[in-house]
């Protein structure tokens, strides 16, 4: 028994082919960058998704005896596709910062019951205010489109000649109504567009459909292979890191940065600036998430050099606001900014402190998650490959309070929460993830500045 498996993320296309242990085979990855300018704009071209998925498919040479596909895709994009299927607009990504028109349209109808409505934030990010905005300034494009929905749901087209949309991906498109479990009819009447033309919503263990024989040709895999729905990469690196209780806490380290907390039901608190989403059937996931986290490593990398992780007791304390921010403030204007700097300190201390702002912010997520669902955390599990950073994982369990737990693999939970989905669609259970503990540091004073931190932060 065997899956490929396939994470479209912020970077690129991964894709691995899994054994029934859940290991991996073979793994293989493409490389992008989101076309960006300065009115905010980040955006990738279907097109783009396809030829990059098509060579990873070809690099992977998927043999004929993998049973099935599994798709996970970066969450908070749309496009928009003509009556041919053809694309009409780029794909919005969670990183495009346009839609400020849109956002004040919506709160202009909604006012807070929007979160009450979605578990969504008023953010550019979410595709609803990207359409909001749409219809506001063109909506004879919103005119034109006949169908919408996510990068996940236009690459099923293709493949199997149908579209669905899983749970995850449409709650956390700000469009999905979680008390009546669909999309929601007043936020689509709001921007001119009816249920009929988004993706049918379905679980992620759903069968998507069957690789028609012109796929097969033109991706290079078996007819007939059965398609699993899969979900938004955030909704598997948890299910990948086997935080499906509330007692485990999934702390993501990508491009962003992410902690989500698995609840059997919805958690709405409209101060504590947490989303919550349904995941599946009779799972939600409540978290916070950043616009920053190793974005603003690599940037810090570029102009300081690598962290100097000798022990400090008057470091500098930096708040990572460098794109904005997301939970809790949902705020695109935001910006970063480092407090008690010192002439003695150099190039290598700043570096540090990047990094100890970025690991901070993640262990503050974790504080309010357990604040706002009322569920204490025994444990987390890290993922994405920001947590390869030697010192970062260490960092975390220095200051969070509860044991800290890591794959041999970080960068593969996406991955593997898509082979998971797999897996059981075939009716069959992976063994639990191999974790080890990760050591805190011996650095007392990475407590202190963490406690500075959530002060500056608060004062935000």
């Amino acid at each position: 028994m065997t899956a490929v498996c396939f994470d479209i993320s912020s970077g690129g296309v991964s894709g691995a082919i899994f054994d029934a242990q859940g290991e991996i085979v073979r793994r293989v990855e493409s490389r992008w960058h989101f076309a960006s300018d300065k009115t905010g704009a980040a955006t990738l071209s279907a097109e783009t998704i396809v030829d990059r998925f098509k060579i990873v498919l070809q690099d992977l040479v998927v043999p004929a005896s993998v049973e099935t596909i599994a798709i996970g895709c970066f969450m908070h994009n749309c496009v928009l596709l003509d009556v041919n299927d053809q694309p009409l607009t780029p794909v919005f990504t969670w990183l495009d910062q346009r839609g400020d028109d849109g956002v004040t349209y919506v709160r202009r109808h909604l006012g807070e019951a929007f979160h009450e409505r979605t578990g969504c934030r008023y953010h550019p990010m979410f595709p609803i205010f990207k359409l909001a905005s749409l219809y506001v300034r063109d909506s004879a494009l919103i005119t034109r489109a006949e169908r919408v929905g996510s990068a996940n749901a236009f690459l099923f087209h293709p493949l199997t000649g149908s579209g669905v949309e899983d749970y995850g991906m449409a709650s956390s498109s700000g469009l999905f109504n979680l008390h009546a479990n669909n999309w929601d009819t007043t936020l689509l009447q709001l921007i001119g567009l009816t249920a009929q033309q988004f993706p049918t919503v379905k679980r992620r263990t759903h069968v998507a459909g069957r690789i028609t024989r012109a796929a097969a040709g033109q991706f290079r895999l078996c007819e007939g292979m059965t398609v699993i729905t899969g979900s938004g990469d955030g909704f598997l690196a948890s299910l990948g890191s086997d935080c499906e209780n509330p007692s485990r806490v999934a702390v993501t380290l990508g491009t962003s940065g992410v902690a989500r907390q698995t609840l059997s039901k919805p958690v709405l608190s409209v101060s504590a600036g947490t989303f919550c989403y349904k995941a599946d059937e009779n799972e939600f996931l409540i978290g916070c998430a950043s616009n920053n986290g190793g974005n603003v490593l690599d940037w810090a990398r570029s102009i300081f050099g690598e962290p100097q992780t000798a022990s400090a007791d008057d470091l500098p304390v930096f708040i990572p606001l460098l794109h904005g921010e997301r939970s809790p403030e949902w705020d695109p204007t935001l910006t970063a900014f480092f407090r008690d700097v010192r002439a003695h300190h150099g190039a290598a201390q700043l570096a540090q402190s990047v990094l100890e702002g970025v690991v901070f912010n993640l262990s503050w997520f974790v504080e309010i998650l357990q604040n706002t669902s009322g569920h204490r955390v025994s444990e987390i599990v890290l993922s994405g490959n920001g947590f390869l950073a030697p010192s970062a994982p260490r960092i975390l369990a220095s200051v969070a309070g509860v044991p800290v737990l890591m794959p041999a693999d970080p960068g593969a939970a996406s991955l593997r929460g898509a082979a998971v989905c797999a897996f059981q669609a075939l009716g069959h259970q992976l063994q639990p993830l191999k974790l080890e503990h990760v050591s805190p540091l011996d650095d007392p004073h990475l407590a202190i500045r963490y406690q500075r931190y959530k002060e500056l932060r608060r004062q935000i």
